[in-house]
C-alpha cells in the first residue's frame, strides 16, 4: 500500500493554508482579493447605514427596493451595480467616489 500523503488542511493555521494556496495558484490569489474588496464594500455600506440609524428596510425604501436586497448587498452575497451604489450614497446624504488603485 503506497504511503498516505499528509493532508494539507491539517495543522497549523488559516493565514498558513491561504498563504500555500496562493503560491501554489495564482488565480486563487485573485479571486481571494476579489472576495476581500465585495466584504469590505458590504462592511462599508452597512457602516454607513447603521451610522445614521437607518434599518435595511428604511434605506432600501429610501432607493425604491427591498429590504432583502440590501440584506444581500450587506452580506456580501451581491455586488451591487454602480448605479446602485449611486442611489444608496445620495440615499444616505453622500457623493460615491470610485478610485482605481494599484494591485497588491
Amino acid at each position: 500500500m503506497p504511503a498516505k500523503e499528509p493532508n494539507p488542511y491539517v495543522g497549523g493555521t488559516l493565514d498558513a493554508l491561504i498563504e500555500r494556496r496562493k503560491a501554489r495558484d495564482p488565480e486563487f490569489d485573485a479571486l481571494l482579493k476579489e472576495e476581500l474588496d465585495q466584504l469590505a464594500l458590504a462592511r462599508k455600506l452597512r457602516e454607513l447605514r447603521e451610522q445614521q440609524n437607518l434599518s435595511q428596510a428604511e434605506l432600501a425604501a429610501r432607493i425604491g427596493t427591498q429590504q432583502p436586497a440590501i440584506a444581500r448587498i450587506e452580506s456580501g452575497k451581491v455586488l451591487p451595480r454602480l448605479d446602485l451604489l449611486y442611489k444608496i450614497a445620495a440615499a444616505l446624504g453622500m457623493r460615491l467616489k470610485i478610485s482605481f488603485v494599484k494591485q497588491t
